[in-house]
C-alpha cells in the first residue's frame, strides 16, 4: 500500500456475511451501493447495514487490528518520523 493509504481515514464495519467480526477499511465509511470493499486483512467486505447489536458484540478482526498497529506504532523510537522525535536533552 502507498503511504497515502496509510494516512487515510479508517472505518470499522461489522461483517455479518464474512465471519462475524469488525473489519477495518481505509475510507471514511463504506461506499454506497453495496459494492464490496477490501479490508486491511485482505478480505472482501459487503458493507450491508448492520444492527447496533452487531456493532457492539462483534469482535475485532485481529489481522486488521495488527495491520493498524503496524502502520501507526513504530517498532522502535528511532523508527518514528523525524518530526515526532522528542527534543534532545542537554
Amino acid at each position: 500500500m502507498s503511504s497515502e493509504d496509510d494516512d487515510g481515514p479508517l472505518f470499522w464495519h461489522p461483517a455479518r456475511q464474512l465471519d462475524g467480526k469488525r473489519h477495518a477499511i481505509r475510507q471514511d465509511r463504506p461506499p454506497r451501493g453495496w459494492s464490496k470493499v477490501r479490508t486491511l486483512c485482505g478480505s472482501l467486505l459487503d458493507p450491508a447495514p448492520v444492527s447496533s447489536t452487531e456493532w457492539l458484540l462483534y469482535p475485532t478482526c485481529r489481522a486488521c487490528w495488527d495491520s493498524v498497529v503496524r502502520r501507526q506504532v513504530p517498532d522502535f523510537p528511532c523508527a518514528a518520523p523525524e518530526g515526532d522525535q522528542p527534543p534532545e536533552e542537554g
